[in-house]
Formats: C-alpha cells, structure tokens, sequence
C-alpha cells in the first residue's frame, strides 16, 4: 500500500464486538441482586453501581477491569491509574447494555447462515473441531448458548453497519486530501534496493563478504554464516529500499559500494554487523493522484466511518442510567480524563505518516528505533518506508 498507517491502539468495532462477547460468553457483565456476597479469595462482594436499573456487583467489576485493561495494552499500572481502568470497565458493560436493548429494539434478525459463519470463525481458531468442543465443554459453555450469543452479535454488527451506510467520499475530497499530502506520503527520494544481512560478529560478517566475493549466491553466501550469528536478513519478499540520503549520511561505506559487489562491513553496534549488496536503482519520484487515488479513497473511508462509529457508541453510552453506588472507586470529577463512551479507547483513526528523505520516525510497533541503525524506506508506487533495524518480531517490513 501507498498509505502507511499509525498502529490503532483500539478499534471501535474490535472492542464492541470483541470484548462484549468475551464478557457475555464467560458471564462477565451479568447483572445481580444487591446486597454482599464473597469473592474468591473471602474477600466481600456487593454492589458497586446500577445500570439501567440493574445491580452490578464489584466482582463483575473487577473481571470486567482486568479485562479492559488487557484490551487497551495498559502497561506499568500504577495505583493512580486503577480509577480510570473501573471506569473504562463500567462504560463497557454501559454500552453493552445499551447495544442489548438497541438490538432488541431494532427488529433485526440473525440467520442461521450468519450464525453459522459467526460459530465458525471462533471454532476457527482452534487447531482442530474437536479442540474447540473440547474447550467449549471444560467451560461449561453450551452450544445453543453460543449461538444464541452469536446471534446477538451478529445484530449489533448490522447495527454498526447501519451506523455507517451513508458515509461516502467525495471526488474533490480525495484530490483536497493527495494535495495536502502527496510531498510528505506519497512521494519516494532517489536511492536503491538491497540484499542486506545483520551479523554478531565482525569475523561472520567478513565470512559472508568473502563469501559473496568469491561468486556466491546470496542465500548461498549467508548460509555460510552460522545461524546462531545471523540477527536479521533480506525478507522473503526480497530486496529492500534506502534513500541515497540515508546512506550518505549514516552509511557511507554502504553509499560509496558499486552495484553488485558487497559491502564492507558496517558496524552498527560492537555485536551487529551490516553486510548488504546494491541491486537495483530507485529513481526520484511522486506517485501520481491516479495511481494513488484506490488507497486515498480507502483511508478517508475508514478515517468517516470510524468517526460515525464512534458517534454511535458515545450516543448509546450517554443514553444508559449509571449510579455509582461507590464513588471511591472510581475518578473524582475533576480527575475524570475525556474518554470515549466505549471499552477502548481508541485513537483518531490511524492516520498516515511520511518517512522524510527516505527514513521513517518511527517503526510501526511503536519502539523507536536506535540512532546508528538504518532506515530503509519504500518507493511510494510500491510499498511505504520502513527500518532496517531489528524489530520486535525480528523481520524486516517491505
């Protein structure tokens, strides 16, 4: 794709659908009577809110917590944050109430074929049928209950299509929006693509150099090396992209290498080694509106409907009756951060970013890469930028 994309930190549609069910499914955000009970551990239960009428208890609470924080990757919780997780949980089963009396109140229905294809993607997920039924007995969870379940949401999911059915993009939207970007997204500096390989060692990477210079092929050449030396290689997609003002400026021994021949190697750090071979030539260019128009299109569709979406879920939200039975838990007024009314809480829609002369800021798994690491980028009639240094998932992106 043209358009590279922030990572969404939560999805409206993935916390609707996705987490709802688990709480559904497990009994997560079911509803008790009041008074006190005991908790696992002895400790006591009792009720720590109503919505829309009903009791939820402080148990359900605290499930319904630990999961939400899971689904917003909270990490390095502290005490001050807790308040802000229970309310992030309690706006989640609001909102599910909410969906419920909304998918009752809709006359919607779900067929056969739709459940079907709902049961068939959770079983989906499993190694084999019968680990899936396996499972779904050891938690005690009934077929026809699942598939009532499935049935349920299946409504809700025509609900956020009906949320959505109107959004559309407008010609001159598009040509407003490649104006506006083309020079930061769509457009790729000179440069080349490249064989490259990550080493441990100084003397591994001299033994794929040599390797390469004696006539080897590339796969040939770094199979020569030991695996257990090897950090990082061209991926299977092949030869990846680096702007000419990229090498010059943090690779110059790699910017001075003719075409074909290997590069002396480059030391990244005292136990990373670079190794690569020139292949191909990149030629400056800006991707024009035509060829670019398909991904401009996509992104400002999905940027309107997750806005509709998200309209939608604060308008559901909004309209549930929460009466917090016990203030302590959750934030005071003042300390009470602008959320969306939902289990997430989600970014802008992810929105594209530029890798300037031919580098990109930052990985899309969020880490920062290390200043003495190369940054490849990808022309924008192809693939957008992205680094060569290690990522978390140890590839190289094209």
């Amino acid at each position: 794709m043209v358009l590279k994309t922030l990572r969404n930190h939560i999805r409206w549609i993935m916390i609707a659908i996705t987490v709802i069910f688990v709480l559904s499914i497990f009994g997560m955000y079911g509803f008790s009577g009041s008074g006190r009970r005991t908790q696992e551990g002895g400790q006591s239960d009792y009720a720590v809110a109503e919505i829309d009428g009903k009791t939820l208890m402080r148990s359900t609470l605290e499930q319904s917590m630990r999961q939400y924080a899971e689904q917003v990757h909270a990490q390095n919780i502290t005490s001050a944050d807790i308040p802000n997780l229970y309310q992030g949980a309690l706006d989640s089963i609001a909102l599910s109430s909410q969906l419920d009396k909304a998918s009752k109140e809709s006359g919607l229905k779900a067929t056969d074929e739709e459940i079907d294809a709902a049961v068939k993607q959770i079983s989906d997920q499993f190694p084999t049928k019968e680990a899936f039924m396996q499972y779904m007995d050891q938690s005690g969870i009934k077929m026809a209950d699942l598939r009532k379940q499935m049935g349920e949401q299946v409504i809700r999911g025509k609900l956020l299509e009906g949320a959505t059915k109107d959004v559309a993009v407008t010609d001159q939207e598009m040509k407003d929006f490649y104006e506006q970007t083309k020079t930061l997204i769509f457009h790729t500096p000179a440069g080349f693509r490249m064989d490259f390989a990550r080493v441990k060692s100084r003397a591994a990477a001299e033994t794929l150099r040599s390797a390469l210079s004696g006539g080897a092929t590339w796969d040939a050449a770094v199979a020569s090396v030991a695996s257990s030396d090897l950090l990082e290689r061209t991926p299977a997609t092949g030869p990846v992209y680096m702007s000419d003002e990229a090498a010059k400026d943090r690779f110059s021994a790699l910017a001075d290498t003719p075409a074909g021949e290997a590069s002396a190697p480059i030391e990244i750090a005292s136990d990373d080694f670079l190794v690569a071979v020139k292949r191909a030539t990149v030629a400056e260019e800006t991707a024009p509106f035509e060829v670019v128009s398909g991904d401009v299109k996509a992104y400002l569709l999905d940027e309107k409907r997750n806005a509709a979406q998200s309209k939608f879920f604060a308008d559901l939200r909004d309209q549930a009756k929460v009466v917090i039975l016990d203030p302590s838990l959750f934030p005071k007024p003042e300390q009470v951060k602008t959320t969306p009314a939902s289990a997430d809480v989600p970014a802008a829609t992810s929105r594209p970013t530029a890798a300037p002369e031919g580098e990109k800021t930052a990985p899309a798994s969020g880490d920062a890469p290390s200043s003495n690491q190369p940054a490849v980028s990808e022309p924008a009639s192809s693939s957008p930028a992205a680094d060569l240094p290690e990522t978390a998932s140890g590839d190289v992106k094209k």
